[in-house]
């Protein structure tokens, strides 16, 4: 009796994951739309879980890229990891990553994403007043919490409404550790407001600290008087957080 109750156990549990298999390859990609967080959304999903593609991603209302796509990629079977190539697109500037899935976790590999920065900065309520805008720039080899990483993001023609004048372009180099931990350190490319200063940050606990310098290189209008109301540093403003 024991022996029937265990193959009819193992029976049912084979049928329910031949079900729920059958249920993943057949799902289609608006499915898994409805999981995303309600600040992000995906317009005109076709497809499937495994293939697919989007008009539109936008996060808080404001676009992020356009004419995603997503195809998954069998070889990686071979390394006991399920993967997609994912494209997209920022105006004329394309967008390139691969989504890896495996035992020890996801990561993303061989990244080359064009961002705008204006609705990202939105999500932080400090930012969100500046409007501050720019083109971001992200590449990375490999992106996991399982392995030390490395990301450099260049930040290109920084601008905000409020003041007249572009203020520059910047690079920031990023460098974690197993587990989300790292350090970062922002230089200036070039531009009317040179920005220099580094700190840390913990990708699980979403968290950023650090130290910035801004130093103008001339009178900036809009600018100069929130500059003033900063603790000097030399010839620049001190900025902590």
């Amino acid at each position: 009796m024991k022996w029937r109750l265990i193959a009819a156990r193992r029976a049912f549990l084979f049928a329910a994951g031949v079900f729920l298999l059958a249920l993943i390859v057949r799902l289609p990609a608006s499915f898994v739309a409805l999981a995303l967080p309600g600040e992000i959304q995906i317009r005109n999903v076709e497809g499937s879980f495994w293939n697919g593609r989007a008009s539109a991603v936008g996060v808080g209302g404001m676009l992020v890229q356009e004419r995603l796509s997503w195809r998954f990629q069998p070889r990686a079977l071979l390394d006991a990891r399920l993967a997609w190539a994912v494209d997209g697109r920022l105006a004329d500037q394309t967008s390139r990553l691969e989504l890896a899935v495996g035992a020890r976790g996801a990561a993303l590999n061989e990244v080359s994403l064009a961002l705008p920065l204006e609705p990202l900065a939105a999500l932080d309520a400090r930012l969100k007043p500046a409007q501050i805008g720019a083109t971001l720039r992200v590449t990375a080899k490999r992106l996991s919490m399982d392995s030390p990483f490395a990301a450099s993001i260049a930040v290109e023609h920084l601008f905000s409404p409020l003041v007249p004048v572009e203020l520059g372009s910047y690079r920031l180099d990023c460098k974690g550790a197993s587990g989300g931990k790292g350090e970062w350190q922002v230089v200036t490319v070039g531009g009317v407001l040179r920005v220099a200063g580094q700190g840390t940050f913990d990708a699980v606990q979403s968290r950023v600290d650090g130290r910035l310098t801004l130093t103008p290189q001339s009178p900036i209008p809009g600018l100069s008087p929130l500059l003033a109301s900063l603790p000097r540093a030399g010839e620049g403003f001190l900025v902590s957080f």
